[in-house]
């Protein structure tokens, strides 16, 4: 089964434009020559900005999709985390397929660590203190707006993530165990929540809660007055 790319041209006019396709070189060969889609000949292309592989047509039609519902400069953000996951795995954090983190653009400093846990415990520093500056990230805007409205008490009030790991002995498990705890809390904020449908009470439910009714009240009736 051949696979399936969703591809990212940027026009000359700063647009983006984006489809799905089993060539990409002969789709942008054929973008490149007027040949391609409408939009294309009042746009002509200027360069590739990126392109994902997927498994079918339908995985790609989903990625188009959500890719299209993007601003330009959300697009852009989008490209540049493709391009930085093509990096060498230990030079970025890597959040999903499609977005990463330089490790330049986190703060990994080297403390020790506090309480107890033997005599070395406050003598080396195996712990770990993190900090990463949302608002300064090349985080695509939408994981931004969502860091920055989280009630979590790692984030602070001027946009900072502030993650201290001092559970191992380790400080290189310490510094793994940081990132880590930064990367899923990266990756919640991706998730869409279900939105909830509104039910109705069943009629079992309905009845129950009538013959409950009707025994309270049978129980207060029975607490007035008793007349001679």
């Amino acid at each position: 089964m051949a696979a399936w790319y969703l591809y990212m041209i940027e026009c000359r006019d700063g647009s983006i434009y984006t489809g799905i396709t089993v060539d990409v070189a002969a789709r942008y060969a054929a973008h490149a020559s007027g040949k391609g889609a409408r939009y294309t000949r009042s746009h002509p292309p200027k360069r590739l900005l990126a392109s994902v592989e997927y498994p079918d047509r339908s995985s790609a039609l989903k990625a188009e999709y959500e890719v299209k519902l993007l601003s330009a400069d959300a697009k852009r953000a989008y490209a540049d985390g493709l391009a930085r996951s093509e990096r060498a795995p230990e030079s970025v954090l890597k959040i999903s397929e499609r977005v990463s983190i330089p490790l330049d653009e986190i703060e990994l400093n080297a403390i020790r660590a506090q309480g107890a846990g033997g005599q070395n415990v406050n003598k080396v520093s195996s712990a770990i203190h993190l900090r990463f500056d949302v608002g300064a990230s090349s985080l695509p805007d939408f994981y931004k707006e969502r860091l920055l409205k989280l009630s979590d008490q790692r984030i602070s009030r001027e946009g900072v993530v502030v993650i201290k790991a001092q559970q191992s002995r380790s400080q290189e498990k310490n510094r793994e165990e940081a990132l880590k705890r930064l990367q899923e809390l990266i990756a919640g904020v991706a998730a869409t929540p279900k939105p909830r449908k509104p039910t109705k009470p069943t009629r079992s439910s309905q009845k129950k809660r009538l013959d409950s009714k009707t025994r309270r009240g049978a129980v207060k009736a029975l607490r007035g007055k008793v007349s001679d």
